[in-house]
């Protein structure tokens, strides 16, 4: 009897093993789709496939509304659909939830930075990002946008505070863009008509950087508001000395300065001295073989388009300039040929443009804060 009873008591443990083996069984298979979907999903995100991952990702908060990170990519792909107040409306919900992780903040407030971008409300997106500094002051996400930010509203004593502190944190020293702030310092109380107090902000620049050509240039200009033409030429001057492949950014403050005290003379200097430096200079050498010309000398004029030519051989200016001279002295035959040259060639305007890296943006002459995006030091040289 004892025995019959013992058995039935182990059977009935069995059983309850069993049963409680295949129902934690069940419960990881519960959950095991759910993961396998969400995870599906991303590899979506990552092969471009916008319209699988919103499907995918779909299907996970259908089941599990705790997934914060699946949210947050339903309302990317609404932002990438252009759905913008969609997209907006998904992350701004997650806002509100409790327990939220510190890095799903974050993660959630990037997002709505973006969606405000692409609403234009550049203001309610630089909201979110200071809410992710006052998370994290350290986060280099928020940095990098509030420094962009200080930037584009021109603000450049507080954007150099916060690149000091991003050179901190990067272990870097970015001495050149500092000095580009201080000389933008400068440059906003010029504007405003006090040419010298904008000077001590420009010397101050060169004392970051002695190599800062914004604020050579600039103490140039601040002299020449004062029409003291002998201290500004000197700045300009030294611009040619520290960087001649830049010298073209002086080259019409130098000609005006020169030619109004009457030293032509210098002018051909300064731009000999840049030659000396860097010879395959374009557009100094085209001025220097135009100054011989208009001279008066022109075999100097005819041995500078020369040098140009051999530098670049591609030149219309170059060809134009030796076409004129030959012409000039009845050399018909050389003249001739140089015109048969000129028209092979595309005609378009020769000359050394610079464009933004950011936004694009052509100018003619060397900038160094794009007046259309506000970005800092971003022009290169462009060959038309």
């Amino acid at each position: 009897m004892m025995e019959a009873a013992l058995f039935f008591v182990v059977a009935i443990l069995v059983a309850a093993g069993v049963s409680i083996f295949w129902y934690r069984r069940s419960l990881e298979q519960q959950d095991k789709p759910d993961q396998y979907i969400y995870i599906e999903g991303l590899k979506a995100l990552l092969r471009g496939q916008d319209e699988q991952a919103f499907t995918k990702l779909k299907d996970t908060v259908l089941v599990d509304t705790n997934n914060i990170d699946a949210y947050i990519q339903l309302g990317n792909i609404f932002r990438r659909r252009k759905k913008h107040d969609q997209a907006l409306k998904v992350h701004k919900d997650l806002t509100h939830r409790g327990g939220l992780a510190a890095e799903e903040k974050r993660e959630i407030l990037i997002a709505l930075y973006k969606d405000y971008l692409a609403l234009d409300d550049e203001k309610t997106a630089v909201k979110a990002v200071k809410e992710i500094l006052a998370i994290n002051s350290g986060d280099k996400f928020a940095l990098d946008v509030s420094l962009h930010w200080l930037e584009k509203q021109e603000e450049w004593k507080e954007a150099a505070k916060l690149r000091r502190q991003l050179d901190k944190t990067e272990r870097t020293e970015s001495i050149k863009t500092l000095a580009l702030y201080k000389t933008f310092e400068g440059q906003q109380l010029f504007d405003q008509g006090d040419p010298h107090r904008a000077r001590l902000f420009f010397k101050e620049a060169i004392h970051i950087d002695k190599n800062c050509l914004a604020a050579y240039v600039a103490i140039g200009d601040s002299y020449f508001k004062e029409k003291r033409l002998d201290d500004a030429l000197r700045y300009w001057t030294k611009v040619i000395a520290l960087k001649p492949a830049e010298g073209q950014a002086v080259f019409e403050r130098l000609k005006k300065g020169f030619f109004e005290v009457g030293r032509y003379g210098d002018y051909a200097e300064a731009l000999s001295t840049l030659l000396q430096g860097c010879p395959e200079h374009l557009t100094a050498r085209l001025e220097l073989a135009y100054f011989m010309e208009k001279k008066g000398d022109k075999d100097s004029a005819r041995e500078h388009y020369v040098m140009a030519q051999d530098n670049h051989p591609d030149s219309l200016m170059v060809k134009l300039g030796l076409f004129r001279l030959n012409r000039e002295s009845s050399r018909r035959e050389a003249a001739d040929n140089m015109f048969k040259q000129i028209m092979k060639m595309v005609v378009k305007k020769e000359a050394t443009n610079f464009r933004c890296r950011e936004c694009d943006l052509i100018s003619e002459r060397k900038v160094w804060l794009c007046p259309r995006c506000k970005a800092v030091d971003s022009y290169n040289i462009v060959k038309s």
